[in-house]
Order: structure tokens, then sequence, then C-alpha cells
């Protein structure tokens, strides 16, 4: 609850010191936003407790102005699929940075958020194939398990030890809680997401990466 301004009780010396304290205490402080509050005046400032974001009257809503949740993660495990047309999500072993956009350290492919949101997602993988044959892999999303239609990257390779990068950016509105996976599925075990080793002049690079990026509260 915000906190009130003294009453007038006491000598007018009392109270223009306890006034003054008061103000001295909430002058840079927002008041908290109650349940009921309106936004009938548009460019009121409020802090959304349950949200944990500042908050702003506009056009008869309460607009969040923002949390900056991020997150990137990469890995540099090979992924070989252990059957043909069948999807497995990528596992990420390695975090760069977290600010509630979360790897969950138990069952790493998932990427939970703090906060409901609307994110961009930035995807790439780096593929690999073994053998001659022309052979496809699918890449998509999925949010709390399900896939997200529309959502397919399809890339085919037909040489022999040919590598190529893909990626795909995209836009996610979750809910606080929900989590994240990158999924891919092959018509051929021969091709795989792997990285490659560092050479003299660069360092190896990762076989996926994935960067979460808050855009819309």
């Amino acid at each position: 609850m915000s906190e009130l301004p003294p009453p007038p009780f006491g000598t007018v010396q009392q109270w223009g010191e306890k006034l003054n304290a008061y103000l001295q205490r909430v002058r840079d402080k927002l008041n908290y936003k109650i349940n009921d509050a309106r936004a009938s005046e548009d460019g009121v400032l409020l802090w959304d407790r349950e949200t944990q974001q500042v908050v702003v009257s506009h056009d008869g809503e309460w607009q969040g102005l923002g949390h900056n949740d991020y997150g990137s993660f990469y890995t540099t495990t090979t992924f070989t699929a252990a059957a043909s047309n069948t999807a497995y999500p990528i596992t990420w072993s390695n975090v760069v940075a977290e600010v509630h956009v979360t790897r969950d350290d138990t069952n790493t492919s998932r990427i939970y958020f703090d906060h409901a949101a609307t994110y961009q997602v930035d995807f790439s993988c780096e593929l690999y194939s073994t053998n001659s044959s022309s052979k496809s892999i699918y890449i998509f999303p999925r949010i709390n398990g399900v896939d997200i239609p529309y959502s397919t990257i399809k890339h085919s390779i037909t040489s022999n030890g040919e590598s190529k990068v893909v990626s795909r950016s995209g836009i996610f509105t979750v809910e606080a809680g929900d989590y994240l996976e990158a999924v891919y599925a092959v018509t051929d075990t021969a091709l795989t997401i792997q990285g490659s080793a560092a050479t003299a002049f660069s360092p190896a690079a990762a076989s996926a990466t994935l960067m979460v990026t808050e855009v819309k509260v």
C-alpha cells in the first residue's frame, strides 16, 4: 500500500517537519497499482507489483513499459537423430546470459519465461551431411510442448561432407511460466546438427544458438 501524507496534527511546525520528511521519502517513488486502478487519464505512471514493471495509462488501459528480459544460449553438442522422420528437442549446453529468460537446468531443451510478454527469438544451427543422398531437415519451435503452426524451417542437402548454416527469427507472445523448445527431425540420419572445430585463425563454431529478446509487454 502507498504511504499516505501525515495528517495535520500538532503545531504547524511539527506538521511541517513531518510533511517535509514524508516528501523526502516518497518524492522519487511511484504509487502501487491497485486492483481497481482505472486508466481514465493518460500518462499516469504506477508500479505494478504483480508483473514487476512500471505501467502507464493510455487509451483507458494500463500498458507496461517493459522488463528488458533476454536470454542467450548455445550448444556444442552434435545432434544425430536416432531415427528418421522423428522429432527431437535441441538441448542447450551453455548459457551466455539469463535475465528472466532462463534455461531449465534439469531439462536443458526448455527455455522458461518469467514474465508474460512478446519476444523476438533468433535461432541458427550448422548442418553437416555424411552421405551423398538427398535429405532434409525440419526445425520448428514448441511452446509448452505444442508445435507452433506455420513455423517450420525446411532445408535440404545432397552432397557428402557439405556444411550449411540455417537460421530463422520469429515473434512469440507467451505467458509467465511458459517454456520454449527448438525441435528438429531429419529424413536421413546422415544429416546432423554439429559445429565446426577451431582453426589457427578462427574460434570453434557452436552447433546451434538461440537468442531471446523482449520486444513488447
